[in-house]
């Protein structure tokens, strides 16, 4: 039976968190893929509807999206991104209490995870509800 809603997991440092921060001392892009949760798919559901949200800070500078897989057993190359699911954000977005996005889509995926792709501020969480 699908989850009502949970929050995406991403692994730094070995731990899972959902609250990604960008560390001080970095000069480069991140990029984090969270542990991949079963999709509407996975189950057989014939609707295929998929909800996300995303928490971010006012700092964030960006890309959060969501990624798919049909395979039962994705591989690093089984990843693929969904349309209509990225928020991208630059230094000059005016976002000074943050920001929260959502997203629908659908498709009768097997797996789902998120990936943060930034250079600044941080995600403090990512919602899935399928």
């Amino acid at each position: 039976m699908p989850a009502l809603s949970q929050n995406l997991e991403f692994i730094i440092n070995n731990t899972g968190t959902v609250n990604v921060v960008y560390p001080n001392t970095g000069t480069t892009t991140l990029v984090y893929n969270s542990i991949p949760v079963k999709g509407d798919g996975y189950y057989g559901s014939a609707d295929g509807l998929h909800t996300v949200t995303y928490t971010l800070d006012p700092n964030f500078i960006g890309t959060v999206t969501m990624q798919a897989s049909l395979a039962t057993m994705p591989g690093d190359s089984d990843w693929f991104n969904v349309k209509d699911t990225a928020s991208v954000y630059t230094v000059f977005d005016d976002r000074s209490f943050g920001t929260v996005d959502y997203y629908n889509f659908t498709g009768n995926f097997v797996w789902v995870r998120g990936q943060i792709s930034f250079t600044a501020g941080s995600v403090q969480a990512v919602s899935f509800n399928h």
